[in-house]
């Protein structure tokens, strides 16, 4: 498998190894009301509910785990990036083809779940994605900070691409 989806997990890695714990809970109101350890935790419950999902060949990305320990510390992220990252570089080309049944909140006005077929590689794309949103908000809260972030963090491939081709 391309190690695609592992550097884009190495890339939270990366940042949070510079990262203070003051840094890391410090939320900016009113434009930034979450932490960069409230952004980290989120991705990081989208792909533990994708590693832990598709053995059973069901992902539920509405279990969250807001306000642990992943959420606080950003070594305990790294733990658990680090995890995800050793589940990333072990999965088998064979099994992005696998089927899954994926279920997630659809509506903003009321509770509904909706479940639809997927298959492990779409989801990985989807996590890596909105990852690297999420990294993007992460980015724009460590600038308001001062926190230096590695020069492409937060860029979607293709937009690194784009400029690796004008540069």
């Amino acid at each position: 498998m391309s190690n695609s989806y592992v550097s884009i997990v190495r890339q939270a890695i990366d940042l949070l190894d510079g990262v203070s714990l003051g840094e890391y809970q410090h939320k900016l109101p009113p434009h930034f009301p979450s932490s960069i350890g409230s952004h980290m935790r989120h991705i990081i419950d989208h792909f533990l509910a994708l590693m832990n999902g598709h053995t059973n060949g069901i992902v539920d990305y509405n279990v969250r785990h807001r306000h642990n320990n992943v959420e606080q510390f950003p070594a305990a992220a790294v733990e658990s990036f680090e995890s995800i990252s050793h589940w990333l570089s072990n999965v088998n080309d064979k099994d992005l083809d696998l089927p899954l049944k994926v279920s997630t909140e659809v509506d903003v006005s009321r509770t509904h779940t909706t479940t639809c077929q997927s298959t492990l590689e779409r989801e990985l794309v989807f996590a890596s994605s909105h990852a690297i949103h999420h990294f993007a908000l992460v980015r724009i809260i460590c600038s308001m900070q001062n926190i230096i972030v590695p020069e492409f963090f937060g860029y979607a491939p293709a937009t690194i691409s784009h400029i690796n081709k004008t540069a």
